[in-house]
């Protein structure tokens, strides 16, 4: 299971994170066609069966069903 590390920045009441491993932060940059990710990226990521910051809340949410 991939780990995606962040660092979670605010600007202007927004929660933007910064991908810590670079290539991780290259190909993501790639794929979503921005330098941050924002919480609805990080949703899907989580949807995808990825980790970020060490959690998958969705699937949390599919092992309470």
């Amino acid at each position: 299971m991939t780990n995606i590390k962040t660092t979670i920045k605010t600007a202007f009441g927004r929660s933007l994170h910064y991908v810590d491993d670079p290539v991780q932060a290259d190909a993501l940059s790639r794929l979503t066609g921005k330098k941050t990710l924002n919480d609805l990226d990080i949703i899907n990521l989580q949807m995808l069966g990825l980790n970020v910051n060490g959690v998958n809340h969705i699937a949390q949410l599919e092992l309470a069903l």
